[in-house]
């Protein structure tokens, strides 16, 4: 997955085959399946807000396309963003929404950490996220339909 990928080469994942990294690894396939699909008000309403704050008018295709491939890096940059500004107990309404998921607010603010990490680790050694992750992403199966 291009996410991993991306942090990993960021060198901000814990050492493979821990507790803390299956922890991310089910964090980043449980958190794409909770804003790309889930009915829970409060998790799409975040969602849209996040990236409508980051995006502006390109909100619409950012999530359109996110919906229908997967993880962005505009995605995982607006929600990390998001994740700093929004105050704990907004967060915490999420709760019901990721608990459906089976992964929890918690959960939600390590990954969103290990993003903003992973952004200033490639930026410090000159390289782009952003960057980064599209080649990853073109690496992986199924790149070429997307």
């Amino acid at each position: 997955m291009a996410v991993l990928a991306t942090l990993e080469q960021a060198q901000v994942l814990p050492p493979e085959g821990t507790r803390e990294a299956n922890r991310i690894v089910k964090s980043v396939i449980q958190f794409q399946s909770v804003f790309s699909r889930s009915i829970d008000p409060s998790v799409q309403d975040f969602v849209r807000r996040a990236v409508r704050s980051k995006h502006g008018e390109h909100a619409t295709d950012i999530l359109v396309q996110f919906r229908s491939s997967g993880w962005t890096p505009e995605i995982l940059e607006a929600l990390a963003d998001a994740d700093l500004r929004t105050p704990v107990d907004e967060l915490q309404s999420l709760a019901t929404g990721l608990g459906q998921f089976n992964v929890s607010v918690e959960d939600f603010k390590r990954f969103m950490q290990l993003v903003r990490d992973g952004e200033q680790a490639l930026a410090s050694r000159g390289q782009n996220f952003q960057e980064v992750y599209a080649s990853h992403r073109n690496t992986m199966p199924g790149a070429a339909v997307r």
